[in-house]
């Protein structure tokens, strides 16, 4: 058979590890579904197009490269909100789009006849990626589909941000050359890197105070352990942003904690003289930490680096971390402080939203992903005591509810980690049909909804008076239809469920999905929709 179009995307995806193509299939891509086969990649069907993009960005953070393929139009502009939170949390997905043909645009354009779910403009899917991408392109022949696949999915990696192939839909079987070559995946130099190191090396010694907060360019780019080195050498204490918590190991030396203005603030980070900041993503919570405190911080992300109140310097941030490992080591290694592992409450009486974070904070051990969605908790989660590295995976920045539990479908393929979400009810509605999918596909995630009847973060930012004051009722439109979430996931072939309202009940519940960890499991915790967790903004 000839080797084609479909083909050669499939070969260049799984030559880069890529081994679960999420999607929903249609005709104008049906087939890229038809040929993964001769390339070991397995399709999951997923229950709707936003699923899809969600599991393929919980694959590539896991992973580190994800796939993902949907209908034209419907399903592409469905899937689009998960594409923008990877784009955001770079988050490498590669997304294959079957598009119309020369004579569907002929016809647009010569007629005023519509293809298959076109809303009227030649380029609608190709224009809306363009806003959510790193890079986006259309091939119309098989000759170009080499040179366009080669830059997206080198683009991706790169990059660490979701890419956009568009196929002309009558060319997927169209005859193609093979691949040929590694495809470049490293960034160059920018040639600054020794001087840059030279200079903020000689600052960490210089202060009296000195700390690094990490970001998750340094998972994405896998420099975990030369960071590791770093700070060993530096004998520098540390910290993470939520987005990148567990990058290392909460247990190593020198942790200090998340720090996430401005519920988290460890006063190693906030009191300190000279900060660091290796991959940040800065969220609207970081503007006036960073504002205040411009002439003691060093940022490097995105390719440049800043320091204190100089300008933007070119960087790869590999080349960067390589070079302050060296130079640090040029003096003994400075003794750094223990990491402080606190030990978790006892369970007692009736299930609180505090409660809750306890109790899974007590269950975590290395086996575990955390994945806590965005909800009310949030600023709990940040400080749950992950145990070893990689295991704790969010929407921190993004914060698009109902991320973690359709995340979870793709997690579940990429990490050796068993996915643990923590979800609102509310957030669970967003995308509770990723429990068909953990049935179908035999995934085990186990999904905590804490069911508090309402919009339980909505309500808190609008009148935090709810919680406090029973006189207050709350906004009409936070309220949620009450869902039996036990009968809604049997429906769907759960057969692990759990109810419980007691904290000792939370804590069987928990011992128990995890002495089977060969089924999806759901344990609905129920508290006080006047409750809140410990740690709030």
């Amino acid at each position: 058979m000839p080797f084609t179009v479909a083909d050669y995307i499939l070969k260049r995806l799984s030559q880069q590890q890529v081994d679960t193509l999420f999607g929903v299939p249609a005709a104008y891509g049906a087939p890229l579904f038809d040929a993964v086969g001769a390339h070991h990649i397995t399709p999951v069907v997923t229950a709707t197009d936003l699923e899809a993009g969600y599991a393929a960005d919980g694959y590539a953070r896991t992973k580190g490269l994800g796939a993902a393929a949907v209908a034209n139009g419907v399903g592409m502009l469905s899937m689009i909100n998960a594409i923008a939170g990877a784009f955001v949390e770079r988050s490498p997905v590669v997304v294959v789009n079957g598009g119309p043909s020369a004579a569907n645009l002929a016809n647009l354009k010569n007629l005023d006849v519509l293809f298959s779910h076109s809303t009227g403009q030649p380029d609608g899917d190709l224009n809306a990626y363009r806003l959510v991408t790193a890079s986006a392109a259309r091939a119309g022949q098989a000759a170009d589909v080499p040179a366009l696949v080669d830059s997206a999915i080198s683009t991706a990696i790169r990059k660490k941000r979701p890419v956009y192939i568009e196929i002309d839909r009558t060319i997927w079987t169209a005859a193609c050359t093979p691949p040929a070559g590694a495809l470049p995946v490293t960034n160059p130099a920018a040639g600054t890197e020794q001087q840059l190191a030279t200079t903020i090396v000689g600052l960490v010694r210089a202060a009296t105070k000195p700390v690094l907060l990490l970001g998750v360019e340094v998972q994405r780019y896998g420099l975990a352990d030369e960071v590791a080195a770093l700070i060993a050498k530096l004998g520098v204490r540390w910290s993470t942003q939520v987005l990148a918590k567990s990058v290392l190991s909460e247990q190593d030396d020198g942790w200090v904690g998340v720090f996430a203005p401005p519920s988290c603030q460890p006063p190693e980070v906030r009191d300190a003289d000279l900060i660091v900041m290796l991959g940040c993503v800065f969220p609207g919570s970081y503007a006036a930490f960073i504002r205040d405190n411009t002439d003691h911080l060093v940022t490097a992300y995105d390719g440049k680096v800043k320091i204190k109140n100089g300008s933007k310097q070119n960087a790869d941030i590999t080349a960067l971390v390589t070079a302050l490992v060296a130079e640090a080591a040029k003096e003994a290694p400075v003794p750094v402080s223990a990491a402080v592992d606190p030990a978790p409450p006892v369970a007692t009486g009736p299930l609180t939203y505090a409660q809750v974070f306890d109790r899974v904070g007590a269950a975590l051990d290395a086996s575990w992903l955390a994945m806590p969605d965005t909800f009310l908790g949030g600023a709990s989660a940040a400080s749950l005591p992950v145990k070893g590295r990689d295991g704790f995976l969010s929407s921190a920045v993004w914060a698009s509810i109902g991320h973690s539990v359709a995340a979870a479908v793709g997690a579940s393929f990429g990490s050796s980690r068993r996915p643990l979400v923590i979800c609102g009810d509310g957030g669970f509605h967003m995308t509770a049909q990723a429990l068909s999918t953990f049935v179908r596909y035999d995934r085990d995630p186990v999904v905590v909804v804490i069911d508090n009847g309402i919009y339980g973060l909505e309500q808190y930012l609008i009148d935090s008076d709810y919680f406090t004051d029973p006189g207050v009722t709350p906004k009409p439109y936070v309220l949620l239809n009450q869902w039996d979430f036990v009968k809604f996931a049997n429906a769907l072939g759960v057969r692990s469920t759990y109810s419980v309202d007691t904290a000792a009940e939370l804590d069987q519940a928990l011992a128990t999905v995890k002495a089977s960890s060969s089924a999806p499991a759901l344990i609905v915790a129920k508290v006080d929709s006047r409750g809140l967790p410990a740690v709030l903004p």
